[in-house]
């Protein structure tokens, strides 16, 4: 683990009422901003504009902090909406959710120590010769501390926020409500599949035993990876594992910005095993840990090691999507646009009666997506301009929201991977030879 820093510090409202109540004072603080800079508008001789109004800094940092405070599924749903809608969702906002992405408030002492004894019993620390009460880390659903247990065992302990896990349907409901309400998201965007599927990923994030469950699993699949003895993976402790409390290995490591100051051979190698774990986890696991975090790795400078920290986001994939996937990356990569067509269409992409225009910017994206695979050399992240590319060309979609299809949910939390492997690439100035890693995956 990196070093702790200092974070702000609140209680987690944790029942039902005192977070609705959270979310209907921040409707009356964006409706009343909403009338104050209507009010300047009108006193400066402007005609207001409702989106000029809601999308002011006030109101868009107001939302971010609120989410923040709430934690839990209100904060997670501002990260998925950030990650996932992409240039669906105004600038502004998209600029404010990146922020939870990072950004989390931890828990005072007096309501951690409440939420060990209702676990651990109220003689939980007689199990600890050492408790740090310092979070190492915080994130939408809880906090990790160090700690070291009386049988000697060094441990990274994550704490669930209180509420979190009986909150996750009425936080998004409560927080899509909202944002829909004040006019934040589109009215005619449709992102009731992505929420369906955002309830069912956090309620399975939010079971700790199932992490610890996905890690033992992982770590048996990475047997059949060539590279596994350069990833490490902290072992799971069961005995000190709860629903809401999961106990680790505590793992040493450097962030990956670090990398950042390394060569530019370094920097290649780490990101060659990211992407060559995430096309193993695809196509041999056929399941993927689908939150490209930065966070979620380490990096041990003194054993050259990958540190992999968080199961939380893992997703099965069936063999028969991969399977359709495979075809729509290897038409992508070979340029094939009537066979890319009718693989998307397998996918469920398309649906009947989409205008052909929009299906033309579907293919196009696709196709442009598959840029870095279909590179024979290293592919420069950090000079690329793909993001844009692809950004510019989904604005004739995005423009006509009517006319948008959200791709099936096994999609979503693909591309989102693959979107954050190609900013984390970004992020470290890489240059990596994806083609060379998938070649192996691609069909003729």
């Amino acid at each position: 683990m990196s070093e702790p820093r200092d974070r702000k510090s609140a209680p987690v409202p944790q029942s039902r009422m005192s977070r609705l109540a959270r979310m209907g004072s921040l409707a009356g603080r964006i409706a009343s901003n909403v009338v104050l800079e209507g009010s300047k508008h009108l006193a400066q001789g402007k005609r207001p504009v409702m989106s000029d109004l809601l999308l002011t800094p006030s109101n868009l940092h107001q939302v971010a902090d609120k989410l923040s405070s709430m934690r839990g599924a209100a904060m997670k749903m501002g990260q998925l909406l950030s990650m996932d809608s992409g240039n669906l969702l105004p600038d502004e906002l998209s600029s404010i959710l990146e922020r939870l992405r990072s950004d989390a408030v931890t828990m005072p002492m007096s309501q951690l120590v409440m939420v060990l004894e209702r676990h651990w019993g109220e003689d939980w620390n007689e199990r600890f010769s050492r408790f740090s009460f310092k979070p190492l880390a915080a994130a939408s659903i809880g906090q990790v501390h160090e700690a070291t247990c009386t049988q000697g065992r060094h441990l990274a302990i994550k704490v669930q926020y209180p509420g979190v896990r009986q909150s996750i349907d009425s936080d998004i409901d409560n927080v899509y409500s909202l944002l829909r309400m004040t006019g934040l998201i589109p009215k005619s965007l449709d992102l009731q599949p992505l929420l369906d599927e955002a309830r069912q990923q956090l309620k399975q994030e939010a079971d700790y035993l199932m992490e610890g469950a996905h890690l033992d699993a992982y770590r048996q699949h990475l047997q059949t990876f060539e590279r596994n003895t350069d990833l490490v993976l902290p072992a799971f402790h069961a005995d000190l594992s709860t629903p809401e409390i999961l106990t680790m290995d505590y793992v040493t490591g450097d962030s990956l910005d670090t990398l950042r100051s390394m060569s530019a051979e370094k920097r290649t190698d780490i990101m060659s095993l990211i992407f060559s774990l995430f096309f193993a986890e695809l196509f041999d696991f056929k399941c993927v840990q689908t939150d490209p975090n930065l966070a979620n790795y380490l990096y041990q400078t003194d054993t050259h090691k990958l540190v992999l920290l968080d199961f939380g986001a893992v997703r099965a994939f069936n063999p028969d999507f991969v399977n359709k996937y495979q075809d729509a990356m290897s038409a992508a990569v070979t340029q094939d646009r009537q066979a890319l067509d009718a693989a998307l269409q397998n996918l469920g992409f398309f649906q009947n009666g989409m205008k052909a225009a929009n299906r033309e910017v579907v293919l196009d994206i696709f196709m442009m997506a598959a840029e870095p695979l279909r590179y024979n050399n290293d592919y420069a992240f950090g000079q690329s301009d793909l993001a844009k590319r692809i950004q510019a060309r989904g604005l004739s979609v995005s423009s006509d929201p009517d006319a948008w299809h959200t791709p099936p949910p096994d999609v979503l939390f693909l591309h989102r991977k693959m979107a954050g492997l190609y900013l984390m690439a970004t992020r470290l100035n890489a240059s990596v030879n994806v083609q060379a890693l998938f070649t192996q995956y691609l069909k003729s």
